[in-house]
């Protein structure tokens, strides 16, 4: 009975461990782990790049960075492009070459294609306070990369602390629209839903063991008896 119940719980285990494989792969998407300048922070020189840094590796799926996007808008409520580049991707980094103009409060905002294939994007924002005399751009009314499309991926958000993953106010037909954060909801209940059938199943497989290696063998027959006490 023992050898049975040790081979019951190692199925079982064995049977959680790979209902928990799928969800936590189909969860894998990438997330944010840094920026430059860092969300919320208050910037007081010239900048001329801004970074996010993810925790896994960026898809280039172009080769030339198109299939990835980030853009720095503002002043505060203004939606002035402040990006002199496209973006570029370094393994986990995306980077954009930029040139701030006055102070006030600016926001990153940013898609990539993650490791698992989806696109994420989202946005933050951080404060730019320059030194007296420094000399402040004009910003464009578009990002100078053009209209890009977004890559046929599936969306997912990967928001830093506070922030929005909505696209920038006032974007137009001639501003690159980030892909919406769609809902992956289905996917991943479609996952969870066959996990759990095969943990069920399991514990059935389970019981059986259990039920079956409590029945009492059968008792002696007539005959049997008979036999022994001949012997």
């Amino acid at each position: 009975m023992t050898n049975r119940l040790l081979t019951a719980a190692a199925v079982l285990a064995a049977a959680a461990a790979l209902a928990l494989a799928p969800v936590a792969a189909a969860s894998a998407h990438d997330y944010v782990v840094g920026s430059d300048p860092a969300a919320d922070s208050t910037v007081t020189s010239p900048l001329d790049a801004v970074t996010v840094t993810f925790n896994d590796r960026v898809l280039d799926l172009s080769g030339n960075g198109s299939t990835n996007l980030l853009t720095v808008t503002g002043p505060d409520s203004a939606t002035r492009h402040f990006e002199t580049g496209c973006a570029t991707v370094a393994d986990t980094k995306i980077s954009a070459p930029v040139a701030l103009g006055t102070a006030g409060k600016y926001t990153v905002t940013y898609q990539v294609v993650s490791a698992d294939g989806h696109t994420v994007s989202s946005s933050y924002a951080f404060s730019y306070a320059p030194p007296a005399g420094a000399s402040a751009a004009t910003g464009t009314d578009t990002t100078p990369c053009g209209a890009s499309s977004a890559p046929a991926a599936q969306s997912s958000s990967s928001a830093t602390p506070g922030s929005s993953s909505s696209a920038p106010p006032g974007a137009t037909a001639s501003t690159p629209q980030l892909t919406q954060a769609a809902s992956t909801g289905t996917d991943l209940g479609l996952v969870i839903g066959i996990a759990i059938a095969i943990v069920v199943l399991a514990v059935i497989g389970v019981v059986i063991i259990v039920v079956t290696s409590r029945r009492k063998p059968a008792a002696p027959t007539d005959g049997d008896a008979g036999e022994h006490g001949g012997v």
